[in-house]
């Protein structure tokens, strides 16, 4: 048990600290600022307006620290329980079994997205038992090179299938210890791995590999990276003009259908090119490629509709798989540091605070592989997407084929808390987007050291307050974000307001000399908000959060599964009535709405400690219920190749019908059926955030 392997929090971080100290003192090297690990960050990426601060100086506190203690206990750092592939190591003696593999690289990516998020989550929690075992792998990567620098297995080498793209995913838990640790042994064994055969990486995901590259440009200076990266991508373009991830497609107005995951992975690499280069027609075609997700994929809770392909419209029953929250959150990370419009910073909170917790149960010992906004069943023959109907891809459990959401559920909330502050470039720092955590940083021309805690409740309260601690007066800008949702912010410092002008969607910043104990308090009032969908419902918004019908659950652990006891899957039914209509007036919802808050405590994504709650008039919609089949249809996928065996296309050939016993949650009533179905007595329904419900109707219809 995983008391026995760490020691207690308070030797654990003291221990953490000294790796570090003494890593950056025996190396010579600055291990923050702007200037990083010896090289000038603003010279080597000018176009950039935000940085990443490194991993180790950003603590998570309250409910935030509780998620990732939660993870560190629950799959993060046992995901082996869950079975293959994470009962095997990335490289080293114990080989996973290829052999049956349909691409033999899904068992690397998997894993790699778990070491990623493990590393991560480790050093955020300065937790011993994380950062050591996914440095046992890291480290054996690095010590076995081949005798050209490439390091992994052999039969990745001359790529077949699309093989150089685990690297991608796995070379960025490399660079998270890089932060933490600023070993250029990494750095080293990443550039000799590049340039060991200059591969072209020019098929599909192979590409991101140049996010790595420019990451390890950054930290070194050596431009030779940077100029392999440029022509690594100029040839995936060239060669690949009709792949739905090229620059050319994105600048199209028209919906896509590729693979949700390909889609974020490559739409970021224009706005990572962006800051090292300042060209507009890598940045373009990025910002292009989010706002077409805006409009033709974007679901309530803050991803993007994949299941596994981008579908469009977006129903009450569309759904993206837990991957696309990783990768979704991940990517426009890139344009928030290459444009610094707080769009994206709204976005990524979004998907935090509703998608991500909403995909996975409050003890973080199982997920969804596809998580949908209307959930009413959640088994394993439940599922409601094209991809897979009456299979168990809805249903939570530790694992799922394919494995890679399980992998990289591990990654979002790490990725997330790394990237809550950040460094302007200009001797100041960025409340980048909000969490209770704290930051300590060296700032100022003179660069001296700052502490500020970010004590609050946010997303569940509107309140945010900075506590600045500092030996002696310090002059430095600080930046923070006014979301856009917010119409009317109070900003007060030591208690009087601030004789400057304050905007919604806008990064504001306070120029002055900090003292010790001084106080920034930020108050965005969080109105309510009803959004209607395609299919003509409607859901509620309140602030950065989105609300679902608090459905009572009924969780049976699924016995035909081969999960663990300590780790089981689950099929998870409904014990009360979901069956409701909101009756609703836009114009007047604050009388219409009564708003409940509760007493705040650290594990607030579940139902029983739900912080919010909405009293919403609604009525009964009789005949609207679960969909009992005796049969279900399923797209049928192949692989496409190109003569050298690259896969070029996923292609759909046709539907196939299952025979079985199958329960699906409904469509929406038809609009001209509504009024007839619906109950002529109104009573009060409960929602709570949808982060803290499992099974959930999230879209209603309109009743009268």
């Amino acid at each position: 048990m995983r008391t026995k392997l760490i020691k207690s929090k308070s030797v654990t971080a003291f221990i953490i600290i000294v790796i570090c100290l003494f890593t950056s003192i025996s190396s010579g090297q600055v291990t923050n600022g702007n200037i990083k690990y010896g090289i000038d960050r603003k010279k080597i990426k000018p176009y950039a307006k935000f940085f990443e601060l490194p991993i180790t100086c950003i603590q998570p506190e309250g409910w935030l620290k509780n998620y990732l203690e939660t993870q560190r206990d629950g799959l993060t750092g046992h995901l082996e329980e869950a079975g293959y592939p994470f009962n095997t190591i990335w490289w080293g003696t114990d080989k996973p079994d290829i052999s049956t593999s349909i691409q033999k690289w899904w068992v690397y990516e998997q894993n790699g997205y778990w070491i990623d998020g493990m590393i991560r989550c480790g050093y955020l929690l300065q937790d011993t038992f994380l950062i050591s075992k996914a440095q046992k792998q890291i480290q054996f990567v690095i010590d076995h090179p081949d005798s050209t620098g490439f390091l992994g297995p052999e039969f990745m080498k001359p790529s077949h299938e699309g093989d150089r793209w685990p690297y991608a995913v796995f070379f960025r838990s490399l660079l998270a210890d890089y932060s933490a640790t600023g070993n250029n042994e990494i750095l080293n064994a990443l550039k000799n791995h590049y340039f060991s055969d200059h591969f072209p990486h020019s098929s599909g995901r192979e590409v991101v590999n140049t996010e790595t590259m420019l990451s390890v440009y950054e930290y070194s200076g050596d431009t030779a990276m940077l100029n392999w990266a440029e022509e690594v991508y100029h040839n995936f373009i060239k060669y690949n003009d009709d792949n739905e991830g090229t620059p050319s497609f994105y600048m199209k107005d028209e919906p896509g259908s590729t693979h949700g995951v390909t889609y974020n992975e490559l739409a970021k690499l224009g706005a990572i090119f962006y800051m090292f280069t300042g060209k507009q027609e890598y940045l373009e075609p990025s910002v292009y490629a989010y706002q077409r997700l805006d409009k033709y994929n974007m679901m309530i809770d803050g991803a993007n509709v994949s299941s596994e392909k981008l579908r469009s419209p977006v129903t009450s029953l569309q759904a993206h798989e837990t991957c696309d929250i990783a990768d979704y959150t991940w990517s426009l990370g890139y344009l928030l540091m290459a444009t610094g419009n707080v769009e994206y910073a709204d976005k990524i909170e979004r998907a935090i605070f509703n998608a991500a917790p909403g995909a996975v149960r409050s003890d973080f010992k199982a997920l969804q592989y596809f998580s949908s906004t209307n959930q009413v069943i959640a088994a394993n023959n439940s599922d409601h997407t094209p991809q897979d109907e009456g299979g168990p891809s809805m249903s939570y459990r530790p694992n799922h084929v394919p494995e890679c959401c399980s992998g990289n559920l591990n990654r979002i909330m790490p990725n997330f808390t790394a990237r809550l502050w950040m460094d302007d470039g200009n001797y100041g720092l960025i409340a980048a987007m909000f969490a209770p955590s704290a930051v300590t940083y060296k700032v100022g021309k003179d660069r001296r050291n700052v502490k500020i805690d970010e004590i609050t409740n946010y997303p569940f309260e509107g309140k945010i307050e900075f506590q600045f601690s500092t030996k002696s007066t310090i002059e430095f800008p600080f930046t923070f974000r006014i979301p856009e949702w917010c119409s009317n912010p109070k900003i007060l410092f030591n208690g009087k307001s601030l004789n400057q002008k304050f905007e919604s969607g806008k990064y504001c910043t306070i120029r002055r000399k900090f003292s010790d104990n001084d106080k920034l308090i930020l108050i965005f009032p969080q109105k309510l908000k009803v959004v209607t969908s395609a299919d003509h419902g409607i859901s509620v918004e309140r602030g950065p959060l989105v609300y679902s019908l608090k459905i009572n659950e009924d969780w049976q652990i699924d016995k035909e599964d081969k999960s663990t006891p300590e780790f089981p899957a689950y099929n998870l039914y409904a014990k009360s009535d979901w069956n409701y209509a909101l009756c609703l007036n836009s114009e007047t919802l604050e009388s219409q709405i009564k708003i409940i808050t509760k007493p705040m405590n650290n594990n607030p994504w579940s139902i029983d400690n739900a912080p919010i709650e909405l009293k919403v008039p609604a009525k009964k919609v009789n005949g609207w219920q679960i969909i009992n089949s005796s049969e279900a249809e399923r797209e049928n996928w192949i692989t496409i190749k190109n003569a050298q065996g690259f896969i070029v296309e996923w292609k759909m050939t046709g539907i196939d019908t299952v025979k079985g016993n199958f329960q699906y949650t409904p469509p929406l009533p038809l609009p001209e059926k509504l009024p007839g179905m619906l109950s002529k007595n109104v009573e009060d329904v409960t929602l709570i955030p949808y982060g803290c419900s499992k099974l959930r109707i999230t879209i209603f219809p309109e009743g009268d």
